[in-house]
C-alpha cells in the first residue's frame, strides 16, 4: 500500500504507472472488503445453526477467532515479502485474496445454503 501511494504522490511516474497503482489500489480494497462481509455472513450462518444458548458466545468466539487470523497473517506477511520480493508477494496475497472470494461463492451454491433451498422447494 504504501508502494502504491508512493507511485501517486512522491515519484513522477508515467500516466501508465499511475492507473495500475490506482487499479490495483482499487481491488485489493474492494477484495478486501468482500472477504470481511462474507467471512462475518458465513459467522452468522454458522452461529444461527448452533444451539440458542450460546449463539452470542459461539459469534464472538469466531469474531475473535478472524481477529486473530488476521493478526497473525499480517505478522507473517512481512517475512514473506522479505523472502520473494514485494512484486511476488503482492501477486500471492491478491491470488489468495481472489481465490478466498471464490471458494466462499462456490461453497454458498454446494454448502448449507443450498441445502435450505433444496429443502424450502415444494416438492
Amino acid at each position: 500500500m504504501v508502494f502504491q501511494s508512493s507511485l501517486l504522490t512522491v515519484l513522477e511516474p508515467s500516466p501508465l504507472m499511475k492507473g495500475m497503482a490506482v487499479l490495483s489500489m482499487s481491488v485489493q480494497h474492494f477484495l478486501g472488503g468482500l472477504i470481511t462481509t462474507l467471512t462475518f455472513t458465513t459467522m452468522m450462518h454458522c452461529t444461527q445453526r448452533a444451539e440458542e444458548s450460546i449463539q452470542a458466545t459461539h459469534y464472538s468466539f469466531l469474531a475473535t477467532l478472524e481477529v486473530l487470523g488476521k493478526l497473525m497473517f499480517s505478522a507473517l506477511a512481512g517475512g514473506v515479502v522479505d523472502c520473494f520480493g514485494f512484486q511476488v508477494a503482492f501477486l500471492f496475497f491478491l491470488t489468495l485474496s481472489a481465490g478466498t472470494a471464490l471458494h466462499v461463492w462456490t461453497a454458498t451454491f454446494a454448502g448449507a445454503l443450498r441445502e435450505n433451498q433444496l429443502k424450502e422447494q415444494p416438492k
